[in-house]
């Protein structure tokens, strides 16, 4: 993969990160240089006088950052776009996290970033060696109803943590179209982390296709609440989960294709409702439609497809559970069983194939793992345990065209849109996961 930026910067680097005397002091606007006109340029025209920008904090007034510069958070404190602010981000736009960075949109402010498939919006590592953790991704907080006591939170993997939730799903935190997140995620305490990308209580305002979450630390994407529908999904190299949905998400996932790496990575989905009260309202609904995840294979551990658990409710249609470890589906406790009973848990027209176990009940009284698999097996969900045929399972060279039968019998969710196949990619189409604007480069 291509790593200009690190090179770029040299000893203009260590001036901006006020290493050596003699730099440009910074007014705290955002804009990191000795203007604040806001286009980011230092003189207000928006011509960009230099290659290479430090962004300090906090942005409080509507910022551009142009593609004619590489723009790095400085280091060790999260970056915030605040008190209305909007931060707008041009196609082909390059942003270098360092060490304890990341970038927080506050409830009221927004984030817009719409690259192009072939000029994304690439949010990276600042390393030469780039690792999962070396900064803390995106955090998008809103205000659209989630589900925890009070109607309101406080974001994860911060020392002073923002607010989230409200009660607005129409709540709008921005685009994200076109955008590549890398090597971002990281703990501050165990439970305490952030992910490639969070969105906090982000309603149907808000818009997100296109997206790539690539060698994270922790979950490659976390919705915590809302509504939003998302699509063309890409989560690769997650160590921890790959989709974590909580808080009472009801949103809509289609075209999504997840690739575990062959040695670290948890669930391609993990589904939960809320942490300590189970029936809590809005309960987590999502609906998933053509979906593709490849697990980690024989040199994983933690790998699994598809864990619904703490209540949860939600639907999956048209998708395939291939290559992982372990369970290709598991139900993990009581209050989640009684979800399925009601009807409230779907799994229809689906595939699952080539994974270390089957389907796995935890935790159930009177509910084995068969018992599981009968549900899951029953013919009138339309699920398949054929073998989808797809190219390639390979590690940074994956194929996820199948060459087999996955005509399924063509249903999907509500909201999604109509398909005649099952998984992510179209058998007879374009395929979408090999285009110019996603990294699968370790």
């Amino acid at each position: 993969m291509k790593r200009l930026p690190w090179i770029l910067i040299g000893t203009s680097f260590a001036c901006m990160l006020s290493l050596s005397t003699g730099c440009p002091s910074d007014d705290g606007s955002g804009e990191g240089d000795d203007e604040t006109a806001g286009d980011g340029d230092g003189d207000g025209d928006g011509d960009g006088d230099g290659d290479v920008e430090m962004v300090t904090g906090p942005i409080e007034e509507d910022t551009r950052w142009t593609a004619d510069k590489t723009y790095v958070l400085a280091p060790d404190a999260p970056l915030f776009v605040q008190n209305g602010a909007t931060l707008t981000v041009e196609a082909g736009t390059t942003v270098l996290g360092t060490n304890g960075s990341a970038l927080v949109i506050e409830k009221g402010s927004q984030l817009v970033a719409s690259g192009t498939a072939d000029a994304p919006i690439v949010f990276t590592s600042n390393q030469e060696d780039p690792a999962p953790g070396d900064w803390g991704g995106l955090v998008l907080l809103g205000e659209a109803p989630i589900n925890l006591g009070g109607g309101t939170g406080l974001a994860e993997g911060f020392a002073d943590p923002p607010e989230y939730g409200g009660s607005d799903p129409a709540y709008n935190c921005g685009t994200l179209e076109y955008v590549r997140v890398e090597y971002a995620g990281f703990a501050l305490q165990e439970g305490n982390e952030l992910n490639g990308i969070s969105l906090y209580a982000c309603g149907t305002g808000t818009t997100m296709s296109y997206v790539q979450s690539h060698m994270g630390l922790d979950d490659g994407i976390e919705w915590f609440g809302g509504g939003m529908d998302a699509d063309h999904i890409v989560v690769t190299g997650a160590t921890d989960d790959s989709l974590d949905l909580d808080e009472g998400f009801a949103g809509v996932l289609q075209y999504v294709f997840i690739h575990q790496n062959p040695a670290v990575g948890d669930n391609c989905f993990e589904v939960s409702n809320q942490g300590t009260d189970f029936t809590a309202d809005p309960r987590t609904t999502p609906v998933v439609c053509n979906m593709t995840c490849v697990g980690s294979g024989t040199g994983g551990d933690q790998s699994q497809g598809i864990t619904v658990n703490r209540g949860t409710q939600g639907e999956w249609y048209a998708s395939i559970v291939t290559n992982a470890t372990n369970d290709a589906v598991t139900i993990a406790d009581e209050p989640t069983y009684d979800s399925a009973l009601a009807g409230n848990i779907a799994f229809e027209n689906n595939i699952f194939f080539g994974n270390g176990a089957d389907f796995e009940a935890e935790e159930i009284p009177d509910f084995s793992n068969e018992d599981w698999a009968a549900w899951i097996r029953d013919e009138s969900r339309g699920n398949l345990e054929t073998d989808p045929g797809l190219g390639s399972a390979a590690w940074e060279s994956p194929n996820v065209v199948p060459s087999g039968d996955v005509s399924g019998n063509g249903t999907v969710g509500a909201g999604c849109d109509a398909t005649n196949y099952i998984g992510a990619v179209d058998p007879a189409g374009d395929d979408w996961t090999q285009a110019s604007w996603i990294n699968y480069t370790e």
